[in-house]
């Protein structure tokens, strides 16, 4: 596997150096690929799954596969908003809402309220995209009767903002967990990916100034779409 697979890496970085294909561009499809390399079928994707787990290319349920873009670097320490975040790295950030709710939610996320099973909270589920590409579903849980009428905003710009603004809530402080995950069907298909496919989940819980828990969040990472970066003194 190992002179096929080298074999198929440098195609795909002649194809992308030639400028044959850009970012996002579509890669010809498997069979084309497997007669210009004269491997079977197997062998590619064997090689193009590999590849994806080096962040050259990315595949897509029912559409095959891509040139993958840059990795987007997040520093969990920052507490800047995504679409400022990708902005700053060249990326064109856009939102795509999937649902929202008035719910009472699972144990879990009361608890870390510590609220009861009886308290009801706005989940709001959004698909977040880079240069048209859906790499995160993001899941957020807030206090209903606090940030009454939050279905009123737009949720496809930054709640963070819309909390700031109207409801006079900033985030003094967050506390990340970060974990590798195989993502469920709910988070799977907006990023085109089967479901049980190993992503990266990043919970965050955001405080006030008062250090009361104002949001739970989920974010569901499409892999090899980001990569974290900390810097310590």
């Amino acid at each position: 596997m190992s002179s096929s697979y080298d074999d198929i890496k440098a195609h795909v970085q002649l194809l992308i150096a030639n400028g044959r294909l850009a970012a996002n561009h579509k890669l010809p499809a498997e069979r084309e690929l497997a007669e210009q390399l004269q491997v079977t079928r197997i062998t590619l994707r064997d090689g193009l799954n590999r590849l994806e787990g080096e962040g050259l290319v990315y595949r897509q349920n029912r559409r095959g596969w891509f040139v993958a873009p840059s990795r987007f670097v997040m520093n969990p320490a920052k507490k800047i908003n995504f679409n400022l975040m990708a902005r700053r790295q060249g990326f064109k950030p856009t939102t795509r809402v999937l649902g929202f709710r008035k719910m009472t939610a699972r144990r879990h996320i009361y608890t870390a309220f510590s609220s009861n099973k009886s308290t009801k909270y706005f989940e709001v589920r959004r698909a977040r995209y880079l240069d048209q590409r859906a790499v995160m579903v993001e899941e957020s849980y807030l206090p209903a009767e606090r940030f009454y009428g939050l279905a009123d905003f737009d949720l496809s710009g930054s709640v963070t903002e819309i909390l700031q603004d109207s409801y006079a809530v900033s985030i003094a402080q967050e506390r990340c967990n970060i974990q590798v995950a195989n993502l469920e069907f709910h988070c799977a298909e907006p990023l085109g990916i089967p479901a049980g496919t190993t992503g990266l989940r990043v919970l965050r819980l955001r405080f006030d100034s008062a250090e009361r828990l104002i949001d739970y969040n989920i974010e569901n990472w499409l892999p090899h779409a980001i990569e974290m970066e900390v810097a310590t003194r």
